[in-house]
C-alpha cells in the first residue's frame, strides 16, 4: 500500500483530495455562516462540532476548518478549552466603530464628491448595488442577510474606494460596520433584521447616490451622518452606550450642522 500510495503522490493525483477537501469546507462554511445570519446560530452559543457534523451528515474534520475560518472572519470566537462561540457584539463596541466611519466618510466628504465626478463609474455601479437591494427587497420568502449585507458592502466601499490614505481606507474596510450592524441586531434581538428596517436603509442608500451625483460635499455629509447616527440610535440602551451615542451625534454636527433639524 505505501508502494501505490507513493505512485499516487509522484503522479499528483493526491491533489484531487486536497481540492474535494477544500471543496466540503468551503460548502460546510458557508452553510454555518449561512445559519449565524439566519438566526440559527445566535451570538454568544456555543458551537459543538460533533452536533454541526451530524446535523449536516459530515465528518468532524471538515466542520473544525470551517469554524476556524470563520473565527479569521470575525463570525466565530475561540475560547480556552477549544469552545467555539458565535461571535456577541457590545453596544459600545458598535457605536465606537460607527464613529470611527463616520469620522473617515465625513473628512473625506470632499474628495469623495470629486472622485465621483471624475469617474461616473461610482454613480453607475452604487446604482447597481442599490438595485440588486431593491429588488431583493421586493423577493418573496425569507430575506438571506449574507447576500443583504456583501450588496451593502460593496455599496459603501465603492465611493470610498480610491481614497488618497490607504491606511485610512484599510481600516474602513476593517471596521467591517455592515456586517456588525447586522449582527448586532441579532445579538440584541435574537433575530434578523426587519424588512422595513432594511427598507429605510436603502432608502438612505439612493439619497447617497443622489448627493454624490448633486456634487455637494455637505449635503454628502449630511445624509452620511443622518445615515449612520439613526442606525446607533436603537443601540443606545443603557446610561454608557447612550453618552457615547451623544457624543457620536455630536461629532457629526459640528461638521454637518443640527441633525434634529434636517429631519423637521
Amino acid at each position: 500500500m505505501d508502494k501505490v500510495h507513493k505512485n499516487l503522490e509522484s503522479e499528483g493525483r493526491l491533489n484531487l483530495e486536497q481540492y474535494v477537501s477544500v471543496s466540503l469546507v468551503d460548502v460546510v462554511t458557508e452553510k454555518i455562516r449561512s445559519n449565524i445570519y439566519s438566526g440559527k446560530y445566535l451570538p454568544g452559543q456555543r458551537l459543538v462540532v460533533r452536533e454541526i457534523s451530524e446535523e449536516l451528515g459530515v465528518s468532524h474534520t471538515p466542520v473544525k476548518d470551517a469554524l476556524n475560518r470563520l473565527v479569521s472572519e470575525g463570525y466565530v470566537v475561540a475560547l480556552p478549552r477549544r469552545s467555539m462561540v458565535v461571535r456577541e457584539y457590545s453596544n459600545i463596541e458598535f457605536i465606537d466603530n460607527y464613529d470611527q466611519r463616520l469620522m473617515i466618510e465625513l473628512y473625506y466628504a470632499e474628495e469623495i464628491i470629486k472622485r465621483g465626478k471624475a469617474d461616473r463609474s461610482i454613480i453607475s455601479d452604487m446604482e447597481k448595488y442599490y438595485g440588486e437591494m431593491e429588488d431583493f427587497l421586493h423577493k418573496d420568502g425569507e430575506l438571506a442577510g449574507l447576500t443583504w449585507v456583501n450588496c451593502e458592502t460593496k455599496l459603501h466601499r465603492r465611493y470610498m474606494e480610491g481614497c488618497s490614505n490607504q491606511r485610512i481606507y484599510d481600516l474602513y474596510c476593517k471596521l467591517d460596520t455592515n456586517k456588525s450592524s447586522y449582527m448586532m441586531y441579532l445579538n440584541n434581538n435574537k433575530l434578523p433584521l426587519s424588512l422595513e428596517f432594511l427598507k429605510k436603509n436603502n432608502e438612505e442608500h439612493k439619497a447617497l447616490i443622489e448627493a454624490i451625483k448633486s456634487g455637494d460635499a455637505r449635503q454628502f455629509g449630511q445624509v452620511v451622518a443622518a445615515h449612520l447616527v439613526r442606525s446607533c440610535a436603537v443601540y443606545a440602551i443603557d446610561q454608557i452606550s447612550t453618552r457615547r451615542f451623544q457624543q457620536m451625534k455630536e461629532n457629526a454636527e459640528r461638521f454637518i450642522g443640527s441633525l434634529d433639524e434636517q429631519k423637521s
